[in-house]
């Protein structure tokens, strides 16, 4: 046996074969292995560093995308894989992950898991999960790298400033109050540029109705089409003579409630009560109903404004005299 291997070449050319050639040799490393690493050892403020998991397995095994976990002081700007790599009968995957640095001092991204499907004794698919090491690096301050930066100072943090919200009432007050000083001149300017004359105050209710009716008659909106415009102004100058001539609020009141309160007056007779509510009805019939209009019943009105004039005695003698309504000239609108 001496004498077969007198020196030990041949012993150790024959187990290096061996081992090159034994299946279990070939494969003995691990079906998965990750690792993890950062590309800045020093990063600054500011920079954007590169956080990388290399994923290393069979090809029989299915990788998962990690999901990260960020600590304070950094902030994802983007991540990503590359392109699996075949070595050794392996494939080696790497996930990447870009973070923005905004915290000086020392970070530690902690340990990661990478979720993967793999093929048991059965070959069944189970789940299995590895673990990425950690990762510790030290951010660096400008200041300490830059010798002649004695007169830079740090960045401070940010400061809470509370919201001057008394000015901004006050401003708010003082704006409304102008407001309404503006809107209060205004208006007293306007009742001041538009003060009624003298004689309207004076005009008695027959006088400012046939007033009023004389100067809806220029208008003749009866020939241009304009009916029901015409009933409803005639409606509220009749309506508003009732109320001035007889103290109730005619204006307000509908027809049938006028209707009742004439039934126990005595101001008006029987025949006047009669036409007041046919006149009443004709005009609503027009305004509500959109009732053709046969006859202009102005006239009627101005009849019964001249039959309704109170009569007064005279103070120098002992006859009766109506008073009469003022009756213009129609004017022009």
């Amino acid at each position: 046996m001496s004498k077969i291997f007198s020196t030990p070449v041949p012993g150790l050319l024959f187990a290096f074969i061996f081992t090159l050639t034994n299946p279990f040799f070939s494969w003995c490393s691990e079906p998965v292995s990750i690792d993890a690493q950062i590309d800045i050892s020093q990063p600054t403020l500011g920079d954007i560093a590169t956080y990388s998991i290399t994923v290393t397995h069979d090809p029989d095994i299915v990788l998962h995308i990690p999901k990260y976990v960020i600590p304070e002081g950094l902030e994802n700007v983007e991540n990503g894989k590359e392109n699996p790599k075949k070595i050794n009968k392996q494939i080696t995957q790497k996930f990447w992950l870009k973070l923005r640095i905004d915290k000086i001092g020392p970070i530690t991204l902690p340990p990661i898991p990478v979720w993967f499907d793999a093929p048991d004794s059965n070959k069944q698919i189970v789940r299995g999960k590895i673990m990425s090491p950690e990762v510790s690096f030290e951010v660096q301050s400008l200041l300490q790298l830059e010798e002649n930066a004695s007169d830079i100072k740090d960045i401070k943090p940010i400061a809470n400033i509370k919201a001057p919200w008394t000015h901004y009432i006050w401003k708010a007050m003082a704006i409304l109050c102008l407001l309404a000083l503006g809107y209060w001149l205004w208006k007293k300017w306007q009742n001041n540029s538009t003060p009624k004359s003298e004689t309207d105050f004076a005009l008695t209710a027959e006088e400012k109705a046939m007033k009023e009716l004389n100067k809806l008659k220029t208008r003749d909106w009866m020939k241009l089409g304009r009916i029901r415009d015409h009933f409803f102004e005639l409606s509220e100058i009749f309506r508003r003579y009732l109320e001035n001539r007889y103290n109730f609020p005619a204006q307000e009141w509908t027809t049938e409630e006028i209707t009742t309160y004439f039934k126990n007056f005595s101001d008006l007779s029987e025949s006047q009560k009669l036409q007041t509510r046919t006149l009443l009805i004709e005009i609503d019939k027009v305004k509500f109903a959109k009732a053709q209009a046969h006859n202009d019943p102005i006239d009627s009105v101005i009849h019964f404004i001249k039959e309704a004039s109170p009569v007064l005695v005279l103070p120098d003698q002992d006859t009766f005299a109506q008073v009469k309504p003022v009756t213009k000239s129609p004017e022009k609108p």
